[in-house]
């Protein structure tokens, strides 16, 4: 029995109810325009690498570099947000429940519009102090402080699109965030050029054409909700917070924004760590993370992709469903991952040699993928478990077992067995032994753990409050 009240809803075009059909039909349906989304936004980072390593100068280029973590810290806050909104939304998607559907679209949307006004005011306002409790260095302030004011001051934006995109995908509608993001990578390119390249405008021209590439994508976003063909359109006239949908949202998405910051700050300490094998190692570091890129936005894509697939089916009532689901999602990860991992094992040496001809970089570059590319395949095993379980709505304990397996276990190796045993050969195996752990934590969990009864419940606490 569905929760809620059911009622007719409109096809939208664009959208995708995956609570029948073919499903790795569907999972790849959802799967390719995320992974594509993944890309244009990895080649926006490129684009500005490129232009101001090439024309703003290396103290350009390094002011913005050393911002990178506190807006990654950001952004995956956000991201993490709305992910845990969409799950609610594509439970009343898949149960048919238009009229708490519309309502959670608005209140997702006021959220992410009421959040993003104060991170964006507190940025610029205390940028220049968070810089400099970072020991961000001084020759590097004058770049990076007019860069951050630009980007904070775009962190509604970026909240907005972030949240629009995850409430489209969880209507099963992936192929328009795609669309809006790849769009801005070419317009965010053309800035650049303009601003860095003829203008020089340096770190401040990247901040600005970031800054008016965000507001253009959040704007291409609105309007598209504006003009959604079913319950899932936007209504500014409606913008307000439903305060049930707002808990069962906030309850759900907050261990996801939580999860992803902690990730962040252990991938900081990761970094702190790899800097003290010296500079070859450091590029050799960050050659291989340009390497696996594409792996990562595979199984990220996987993982959003059966997070849909869950709720849809959640919010059905589809249990058998979600079961197939995820046993499907997990054979698609085995043989993809799988497969992309071993072809860069293969081809690793002469891909580094492509990049930068030096010998010490490329043996490093070498030693790290193989050391860590065989072991992927389980990370995608926790994304795709992950996401089977948050789609019923279930966030808190996977927090919890991720926080465990992935930045708890991460940080007592790097603080405590590294230093005893200080080789980068110690230090990579941080990621084996800690996927390993975590793959079997979530597949245990997953198997004999009670997430779909705690689900259950929520959604009938939900449900209890009827439609207002």
């Amino acid at each position: 029995m569905a929760f809620g009240k059911r009622t007719s809803r409109h096809a939208g075009a664009a959208s995708l109810d995956v609570t029948h059909g073919v499903i790795w039909k569907q999972l790849l349906l959802l799967c390719v325009p995320i992974f594509l989304s993944s890309f244009f936004q990895q080649a926006h980072a490129l684009i500005n690498t490129f232009i101001l390593g090439q024309f703003g100068g290396k103290l350009a280029l390094g002011g913005v570099q050393s911002t990178a973590s506190l807006f990654e810290l950001a952004v995956g806050f956000s991201v993490g947000l709305g992910a845990g909104c969409a799950v609610i939304s594509g439970q009343f998607f898949g149960s048919h429940d238009d009229e708490r559907l519309s309502r959670a679209i608005h209140t997702a949307m006021t959220i992410a519009l009421v959040l993003g006004l104060c991170i964006s005011v507190a940025g610029v306002i205390f940028i220049p102090h968070i810089l400099a409790l970072m020991d961000t260095p001084a020759d590097l302030m004058g770049e990076a402080v007019p860069y951050s004011r630009w980007y904070a001051a775009a962190m509604v934006c970026s909240l907005v699109l972030n949240m629009g995109s995850a409430l489209l995908r969880s209507v099963g509608d992936t192929r328009t965030p795609a669309l809006i993001i790849a769009s801005g990578c070419l317009i965010n390119a053309v800035l650049d050029i303009v601003f860095v390249a003829v203008l020089g405008l340096e770190a401040a021209g990247c901040g600005m054409a970031t800054a008016i590439t965000l507001t253009v994508n959040a704007a291409l976003m609105t309007m598209r909700l504006m003009r959604a063909d079913g319950a899932w359109r936007l209504d500014l006239r409606r913008l307000g917070i439903d305060a049930r949908i707002c808990k069962s949202m906030l309850g759900t998405g907050l261990p996801l924004a939580i999860q992803s910051s902690l990730y962040s700050i252990s991938n900081i300490i990761v970094q702190s760590t790899v800097n003290t094998f010296g500079t070859d190692a450091v590029t050799g570091w960050g050659l291989s993370a340009r390497l696996d890129a594409f792996i990562w936005m595979v199984t990220e894509a996987l993982g959003v992709s059966m997070t849909t697939f869950a709720a849809q089916n959640f919010g059905a009532r589809n249990y058998g469903r979600m079961r197939a689901g995820y046993h499907t999602s997990l054979i698609i990860t085995v043989l993809v991952i799988g497969s992309m991992s071993a072809g860069l094992v293969v081809f690793v040496e002469p891909l580094s040699r492509f990049f930068i001809d030096d010998p010490a970089v490329t043996s490093y570059t070498t030693v790290m993928i193989h050391f860590i590319a065989p072991f992927y395949a389980f990370y995608s095993i926790v994304d795709n478990t992950s996401g089977a379980i948050r789609g019923s709505g279930e966030s808190l304990r996977p927090m919890l077992l991720t926080i465990l397996g992935t930045v708890v276990f991460r940080v007592i190796w790097l603080l405590a067995v590294v230093p005893a045993h200080h080789t980068i050969e110690t230090m990579l195996l941080v990621y084996p032994v800690t996927w390993i752990l975590t793959a079997i934590l979530f597949v245990a969990y997953h198997h004999w753990g009670h997430w779909l009864r705690h689900a259950e419940h929520k959604a009938a606490h939900l449900s209890a409050g009827g439609v207002v």
